[in-house]
């Protein structure tokens, strides 16, 4: 009797091993098997396309609310959102967006007046279309002269809008898109930035 008792317990140990290895297989074959997230960040090539006749420091951009998730924004109607399930930005908008705009308009010049741009990037995303896809940016940005608080009332604001078609709707052609679209609103924010008035000092 107690042999068998011996020989019961082995069974059950042995039966409970090896549903356990079967469980750490299951669990491995599915993590092998899940696809590997994407990620993508904006060219910060600079174009040479930017001349500003002043120096232009881009501060704090917030992201809105809409935006603040990694994963890449798809307005798949104009009442209808969705997010990429693997496709995702590799830093937040509201520190990629600002860098792409630094590395357009360059760097300081000791005989220029300073302007110092905030505010909020209202748009960074897909757009579906039936033909395929645009990118989209919309920012609202704020204009200071160096010196100033960024709570006083600003010299000059603009929203920034632009619609560049994506060779295809993959995510990679859209965030091409938006690296050159950024490019287009860094030309303007010079140009804007040129014709405001500088105090002297």
């Amino acid at each position: 009797m107690a042999l068998i008792n011996k020989f019961r317990r082995i069974t059950s140990f042995a039966i409970g091993l090896a549903l356990l290895g079967l469980g750490i297989a299951a669990v491995a074959a599915g993590c092998a098997g899940a696809p590997e997230p994407r990620f993508y960040t904006l060219d910060m090539t600079p174009s040479g396309t930017v001349e500003p006749t002043v120096n232009v420091e881009v501060d704090r951009l917030r992201a809105h609310d809409a935006l603040t998730r990694v994963d890449i924004l798809v307005k798949k109607s104009p009442t209808q959102i969705e997010y990429y399930a693997l496709d995702r930005w590799a830093a937040s908008l509201s520190e990629l967006v600002p860098e792409k705009l630094r590395s357009e308009l360059g760097s300081h010049a000791q005989d220029r007046p300073t302007f110092i741009v905030n505010g909020e990037i209202l748009a960074f995303e897909q757009v579906d279309r039936e033909s395929g896809a645009d990118a989209h940016i919309k920012l609202d940005l704020t204009y200071h002269q160096e010196g100033e608080s960024r709570y006083d009332t600003p010299l000059f604001r603009k929203q920034y809008e632009l619609f560049a078609p994506a060779e295809s709707a993959h995510p990679s052609a859209v965030v091409e898109a938006l690296s050159k679209g950024l490019e287009t609103i860094a030309a303007e924010i010079a140009h804007d930035a040129s014709a405001l008035p500088a105090s002297g000092g």
